[in-house]
């Protein structure tokens, strides 16, 4: 029989540390699992998958820069529905006081549930590689795809004229 003290790893700063206890286990279990190093978390892929651009117009989707703020808002939304496993699609403007982006979401699932394992950072991550693309293209409106190896399947659009073109009416 093998005994394991408690392993303490700090995961993202202080107060957050997760403590794990083993209690005695056999020789046959433990060679099952030999690995004892963590998987590193994976990126979202973020595929482009419609862009309007309209070249009489100026405002043009935010790049990330510029668009931080907004962007981080939209992280939050996101993972916030990805938590209550919604699969409903929801929609907004929103601003940093300069500038003023539409988005909407929605998530698709082949599995039971739309939620994602991916953290709110990984997913910001998305939303600006997302808005980037659609920053250089010059886009006013866009829909990016993001998949994070799983059964879940975000949907993100962006438009930088809301009024224009709001953000729920993009094909995606």
């Amino acid at each position: 029989m093998l005994t394991y003290t408690p392993i303490t790893e700090e995961w993202t700063g202080s107060g957050t540390n997760l403590t794990v206890t083993f209690d005695i286990v056999s020789n046959e279990y433990t060679s099952l699992y030999t690995n004892n190093t963590l998987e590193k978390r994976t990126d979202i892929t973020t595929v482009l998958a419609a862009a309007t651009i309209v070249d009489s117009i100026s405002s043009v989707i935010l790049a990330a820069s510029a668009g931080l703020e907004i962007h981080e808002d939209i992280a939050a939304i996101i993972k916030s529905r990805s938590n209550q496993s919604s699969c409903s699609l929801v929609y907004g403007t929103d601003s940093d006081g300069t500038y003023v982006e539409g988005y909407a979401y929605e998530a698709t699932t082949s599995g039971e549930n739309c939620d994602t394992t991916a953290e709110k950072k990984t997913i910001l991550a998305a939303i600006e590689k997302c808005a980037n693309k659609l920053n250089a293209q010059g886009a006013i409106r866009g829909c990016c795809t993001m998949n994070h190896s799983g059964t879940w399947t975000g949907h993100l659009r962006l438009t930088a004229s809301p009024s224009l073109y709001p953000a729920h009416t993009v094909t995606c």
